[in-house]
């Protein structure tokens, strides 16, 4: 407990600190000589009790009571005074003071009144905790409960009674705009993923365009995160209000970029958000979705949306016929510029380029069903089924379709697999030719004239391993051979590509089931033995 002695005479400070350090030395003491100095130090230092003469130069108790009165901070005060000023000390306790203490003090009395005071203090502060978590849980029920009516009546569902409800929510009659926001929240990261750090952010941004206030939807996916904002502007969508909604979103994609990808659908202006919010939240989950398209980057206005021509111009007759004639770069072309024509520059709707690669897939394997394994058949079938769906990009949607553009050429190629066997031989061999170099799938790809995403398939399909586990082996062979010619284990490191000499030996344990230096000290003892 924190103690503060209020008393013009040295004397009767001194002998009163000692009094309460010798029963309670645990305590910090602090001392003044007058009401004044006493109320600076209770602004400063906020002592839980005073003990306070009332007779004293400058600001005597009474005043310094009265004062105190008008202070933040109230500690509780206990006057001390001699017995011919008993009245001084009822008139003290009438104007707010705990208790008095008589001259000259009984040590036993004192020691009394400080556990009283302290058991006071503990208790008051109990409750003001209690008081202080029920509120807190008052205001996030509340909060919770405004989030669900707002919610429900984006959604049109409310009740008769929640529509009066509505009227209660300030603000919703004026103009304003409604923004649909979600991020991919990568596998890793969702644990420490903090929604309601983000929903604060997001309010933080879109408060630079005007009063915003953000809520979730309460529809979270497994690994997305939504958020509706509504923002009280009476500024239409100018060009300037655009860059600078682009530009908040910009900053906010910094912040959060380490999570996943976010993108924002900005609905039609409102007039009064009560009366056209529903409509203009269902515009901006729409405008959100074409976020599908990189060329939005992350922000995409519903009014800014046109109407294309939505059909897809494909030969899959000609498709096939360069698979055939073995013309894979012709046939990869002809798919790109179909899509990227579909596409209308990001103005189409996403579900029609992937209802389009379904059926592009699916026209596919029937046409080459008598040409093919039935393996070839399931991976088409698997595509069109689950991968595709799953799509989140434009990109990864024209990805996609090449890697089974390639599966489809070398199935229908009759030479196709001895070339592979040929080139995976040659992979290999350049693995181990460059050991020491820093190889990446994306360098060896590169050099041997491989989209990343579709060598990685086909040399597991063609070795049985990955690339990593082959990288990995050649590595680890090199590492033997220098080591059984006596190298340091640091140079076998940076000869085998290794900077980090322990994360090396990490490597080489889990492979050999033994150390480095375990290794050498082995091969040692069978050279002397020899």
């Amino acid at each position: 407990m924190k103690i503060l002695i209020v008393d013009d005479e040295p004397r009767h400070r001194r002998g009163m600190l000692n009094l309460i350090l010798s029963f309670r030395p645990e305590d910090k003491i602090l001392v003044a000589k007058d009401g004044a100095i006493a109320l600076e130090l209770i602004r400063s230092e906020k002592p839980d009790m005073v003990l306070t003469d009332i007779r004293m130069p400058n600001m005597d108790g009474l005043e310094f009571l009265k004062l105190l009165q008008g202070e933040s901070h109230k500690p509780k005060v206990v006057m001390v005074t001699a017995y011919n000023l008993f009245e001084y000390a009822q008139a003290a306790i009438h104007h707010g003071a705990y208790d008095y203490v008589l001259k000259p003090v009984d040590s036993d009395q004192v020691e009394k009144l400080l556990r009283r005071i302290e058991a006071e203090l503990d208790m008051e502060s109990q409750q003001h905790s209690e008081s202080e978590a029920l509120k807190q849980k008052l205001s996030l029920t509340l909060s919770a409960y405004r989030n669900r009516l707002l919610v429900k009546w984006l959604n049109g569902d409310l009740t008769p009674d929640e529509l009066a409800e509505m009227d209660q929510i300030e603000g919703l009659n004026g103009e304003g705009i409604i923004v649909f926001t979600e991020i991919a929240v990568d596998a890793d990261k969702r644990r420490s993923f903090d929604s309601d750090a983000f929903l604060s952010s997001l309010k933080q941004c879109w408060s630079n365009v005007g009063e915003a206030f953000s809520f979730s939807p309460n529809t979270l996916a497994e690994s997305f995160v939504r958020a509706i904002t509504i923002i009280l502007t009476p500024d239409g969508l100018t060009a300037i209000q655009r860059a600078d909604i682009r530009s908040h979103a910009e900053r906010l994609e910094s912040c959060w970029s380490m999570y996943g990808q976010i993108s924002h659908g900005i609905g039609t202006k409102c007039q009064s958000i009560q009366a056209e919010g529903a409509m203009a939240y269902r515009y901006a989950q729409t405008a959100r979705s074409y976020s599908f398209y990189e060329c939005w980057n992350g922000v995409v206005f519903y009014d800014e949306l046109l109407s294309p021509n939505e059909m897809l111009s494909l030969d899959t007759e000609k498709l096939y016929k360069h698979l055939q004639c073995g013309e894979l770069t012709a046939a990869e072309e002809q798919c790109q510029v179909a899509f990227y024509s579909l596409a209308s520059n990001g103005h189409t709707n996403p579900a029609l380029i992937k209802e389009s690669a379904v059926l592009t897939l699916i026209k596919l394997k029937s046409r080459t069903r008598n040409l093919v394994d039935q393996q070839i058949g399931s991976v088409l079938s698997n595509s069109a089924a689950i991968e595709v769906p799953a799509c989140q990009s434009f990109e990864e949607i024209l990805e996609l379709l090449e890697l089974r553009l390639r599966d489809v050429y070398s199935a229908i190629q009759p030479s196709q697999s001895e070339k592979d066997v040929i080139l995976a031989e040659d992979c290999l061999r350049w693995i181990e030719e460059h050991v020491q170099e820093e190889l990446t799938l994306e360098r060896a790809a590169e050099r041997f004239f491989f989209n990343p995403s579709y060598f990685s398939t086909w040399i597991k399909q063609q070795t049985g391993r990955t690339f990593s586990d082959h990288l990995v082996e050649a590595r680890m062979r090199k590492a033997q051979s220098l080591l059984n010619a006596n190298r340091k284990i640091y140079e076998v490191a940076s000869a085998c590509g290794y900077s980090d000499t322990k994360y090396f030996c990490r490597v080489f344990k889990k492979h050999h089931g033994m150390s480095p230096a375990s290794y050498k000290h082995m091969t040692s003892q069978r050279s002397d033995m020899g």
